[in-house]
């Protein structure tokens, strides 16, 4: 795994590309069940969806995501209490439930959050437009955990704002149109993004860190 030692030894966990297959969306194995890394675990500037053993393996507190093409990894977003209370980032995801084959992940809620600060280019990353919304579902300064909202969307990992006054629920990590929200399925779904009946951007990916 790649480890960031000049900003606090953040390591590399996992990427979320739209330049490939959907591999966070199609369905829930990267989330709970692979056990072998996929494509450069060594690289955050790759274009590339990736998955790293550190993903199942090293525990943190906090999680960060950032763009691959930021070589000085600023954290997009940062969560600020202690999330992952010393475990893995596999074992806080998957912790909420078994939503593989397709099984819905939730309705009209997230199954969790946490607080989180926002910075660098977050204002012009896809994914958090609802960063200062504050909906029914969640309020802005946080990320949430499988989330639905009404017939039409969800996400594994919304960020920002959620529900009637913020744009749904399909912005973030892990987006679909499904009627109700879960893997797979006939209607646009993507890796991430905002609005999965948008076509994502495929120039940049997502990284996810944890310390």
């Amino acid at each position: 795994a790649y480890c960031d030692m000049s900003n606090k030894g953040w390591t590399l966990i996992a990427r979320f590309s739209n330049n490939d297959s959907k591999y966070w969306i199609a369905n829930g194995n990267f989330w709970y069940d692979r056990v072998i890394p996929h494509e450069d675990t060594g690289s955050p500037l790759k274009n590339k969806d990736m998955i790293s053993t550190a993903f199942w393996k090293v525990r943190g507190d906090d999680f960060k995501i950032t763009r691959s093409d930021d070589s000085s990894h600023t954290a997009l977003l940062q969560t600020t209490s202690h999330c992952l209370q010393g475990g893995t980032f596999r074992s806080k995801i998957t912790s909420y439930g078994n939503y593989r084959n397709s099984a819905v992940w939730a309705s009209n809620e997230c199954r969790g959050n946490c607080s989180v600060s926002y910075g660098g280019q977050y204002k012009t990353t896809a994914g958090f437009e609802q960063h200062s919304c504050s909906g029914n579902v969640q309020s802005s300064n946080y990320t949430g955990f499988w989330c639905d909202w009404g017939v039409g969307d969800g996400a594994v990992m919304m960020i920002g704002g959620g529900g009637s006054g913020c744009a749904r629920a399909d912005h973030g990590i892990g987006i679909t149109e499904e009627n109700e929200a879960k893997f797979g399925g006939s209607l646009p779904h993507y890796d991430f993004g905002y609005n999965a009946d948008n076509n994502p951007p495929s120039k940049y990916s997502l990284n996810l860190w944890v310390l």
